[in-house]
């Protein structure tokens, strides 16, 4: 074959090349198209305007109605809740014994002035009130001291004493504390010993814990606290600032029962502890007659204890505080609805108090809606 001639091959003999799979195609180009539809879809839901357009406020119409609640007049009582335990006060340590102990007090029980708290060497320890401790053997002779009365008036009150208490300790005073340590049982000696009472500020005590055996020596015996509970609250520096004694509060305690009742006393904290801390303030809430019933009833739980600020408030435009903006500029608006748009006002508010914000300034009244949520 010269080269300008062609070559020339039987149909029937040429190779085959596959045809286009239209089929195949055909389901590609209809998958592609429904992912495009699918992802203009997405950005109109995710680039669509909310049920409230920001340009709703201002003045612009919204398109769904928003949820609002009116501005009322009405007169906020600022009242503080804290938490406060239920308790017998301070634990107090007995004193180390200085004999044997032949008879042990019982914990939870009470005991009353003059009678026994334990025993030591077979001799009755008992309970005496007052606010100093007994620091020196007492009789004839003794140099004149405010211990003296103490143990005068003690010893009146059991009815051995019958004079006026003073801080001589002269035969008067001796004949009673004879007869006093007679009706212990104990050594009738006429020499009063510090180790022969426990000393407390009231008249009673409750045995907070039994730490001894019988047998034992040089240790102490237990603890013991007053016997009524009282509340003690745990107060901040600036609470312990602005509380005084006499202040009114509701305690709420278990069983729905609400005391109303003052503030008893205010430790203001801020001593140094020895450890680089201050000590923290607090307040003491003191019960008394039904009031004492009423939570012996319930025991040492906690209680809610609300602080009440009784002066007198005038009403003012009230709105929840859920109801406040916070500008980026700073201070705080509300938006206001008129049934077609919203308004957005800013306002001053005042005292805050049970979910609610009191408006001291701004373009707003009674009966306006103010937007909760949209």
């Amino acid at each position: 074959m010269s080269s300008g001639e062609l070559l020339s091959i039987p149909i029937d003999e040429r190779p085959l090349v596959p045809a286009p799979d239209i089929r195949h195609r055909w389901w590609k180009w209809l998958f592609a198209a429904l992912a495009a539809l699918a992802l203009v879809a997405i950005a109109i839901f995710a680039f669509r305007p909310t049920g409230f357009a920001r340009a709703g406020v201002g003045g612009t119409a919204a398109s769904n109605q928003p949820i609002t609640t009116p501005v009322v007049m009405a007169t906020l009582i600022d009242e503080v809740r804290l938490n406060g335990q239920l308790g017998f006060g301070e634990i107090v340590e007995f004193p180390r014994l200085n004999g044997i102990l032949t008879a042990l007090p019982v914990a939870g029980s009470e005991v009353q002035h003059g009678e026994q708290v334990y025993e030591v060497d077979g001799v009755p320890v008992v309970l005496f009130q007052g606010t100093r401790p007994f620091w020196r053997e007492l009789n004839l002779g003794a140099m004149p001291g405010e211990d003296v009365r103490q143990l005068e008036t003690n010893l009146a009150a059991l009815g051995f004493y019958t004079g006026t208490p003073d801080t001589y300790f002269d035969s008067q005073t001796e004949l009673a504390l004879r007869a006093w340590q007679q009706s212990l049982g104990a050594p009738v000696t006429g020499v009063f010993s510090p180790n022969a009472v426990i000393v407390a500020a009231s008249d009673s005590v409750r045995i907070h814990q039994v730490a001894a055996r019988l047998g034992d020596t040089g240790v102490t015996p237990g603890t013991f606290s007053e016997t009524e509970l009282r509340a003690t609250i745990p107060l901040t520096f600036a609470q312990a600032r602005d509380l005084t004694a006499g202040t009114p509060v509701i305690v709420a305690i278990p069983g729905g029962v609400d005391i109303s009742t003052e503030i008893s006393a205010v430790d203001p904290g801020g001593l140094p502890t020895g450890l680089g801390g201050l000590t923290s303030g607090a307040a003491t809430i003191y019960f008394v007659g039904g009031d004492q019933a009423a939570v012996a009833a319930v025991g040492a739980v906690g209680v809610r204890v609300t602080v009440v600020d009784d002066s007198d408030q005038p009403p003012t435009l009230v709105v929840p505080a859920v109801a406040l903006i916070a500008p980026p500029g700073g201070g705080y608006a509300v938006e206001i609805w008129d049934g077609a748009t919203i308004r957005r006002v800013p306002v001053e508010i005042g005292l805050v108090a049970d979910a609610r914000v009191q408006i001291t300034g701004g373009d707003l009244r009674a009966g306006d809606e103010v937007v909760l949520a949209r």
